[in-house]
């Protein structure tokens, strides 16, 4: 037995891809559903399955599979939701992956399809699709898990009386421009550190805070520039912080 780097790549690509990109807003709204797990974890070894490329390891997504399903099961029996909770769910998938990689059968990438006709240039793709995947929407979740406190603030203020008005959330931006914005802002810093250009992202920076700087004139308007910054500055701190971890194995590969 000996460790897969070319399928632990592939597996973590693939749980990446199926937790982050492939499963909607509705599905995590009715994840307590066992008919919406089942599903998310047939996405899952589906995903595994194509990645790994390797079909005569049939075993493999079916353990990757099963795996998630009773990892998210047991996530969801605490009834606890917050950034701990969040980062010991990823933990143990990745603990699972991990182990298979390192108990993978001898015939593996030998018969990947993948793996035979690119090589290492696919072992980088999936590099290159993991770090983004981590950066921009795994980003999003933590930083929204991150700044929650600073919005129940700005929701209700220090005596509990809303600083939004009933009625008026609407007019005070899109639904879900933040989130895209922020997907945005730590998309273009990952281009822009993976292409050797760090420095930047100290544009991205000033230009975000000249926009805001007018709303710092009354109280209402200063708290919510507060907590953008707030967010902003999380965001660029976690969006660099992948960035350069990405670029780093990268440039070994």
């Amino acid at each position: 037995m000996s460790f897969d780097l070319t399928l632990l790549l592939a597996l973590t690509t693939a749980h990446l891809l199926a937790d982050f990109v492939f499963q909607s807003d509705k599905d995590v709204e009715g994840k307590r559903r066992t008919t919406v797990q089942c599903k998310h974890a047939l996405v899952v070894a589906a995903l595994s399955c194509v990645l790994a490329g390797d079909w005569r390891a049939w075993s493999i997504p079916v353990v990757i599979g099963l795996a998630h399903f009773l990892v998210d099961r047991a996530k969801l029996a605490l009834s606890k939701n917050g950034l701990v909770v969040f980062a010991g769910d990823q933990v143990a998938h990745l603990i699972v992956i991990a182990a298979v990689s390192w108990q993978s059968p001898q015939v593996y990438p030998a018969h990947s399809v993948w793996a035979g006709t690119w090589g290492v240039a696919f072992d980088k793709a999936l590099l290159l699709a993991a770090g983004l995947i981590l950066t921009v929407r795994v980003g999003g979740v933590v930083v929204g898990m991150l700044v929650k406190p600073y919005l129940d603030d700005l929701t209700h203020g220090q005596k509990d009386e809303p600083l939004i008005a009933k009625g008026k959330e609407s007019q005070r931006g899109l639904a879900k421009g933040g989130r895209v914005i922020g997907e945005l802002e730590r998309g273009l810093i990952f281009f822009l550190v993976m292409i050797g250009k760090p420095e930047a992202v100290a544009f991205l920076v000033a230009a975000k805070s000249i926009f805001r700087f007018g709303e710092l004139k009354d109280r209402e308007n200063r708290v919510e520039a507060e907590y953008i910054t707030i967010g902003t500055m999380m965001s660029f701190m976690w969006g660099l912080a992948c960035a350069w971890v990405t670029w780093a194995v990268y440039g070994k590969m």
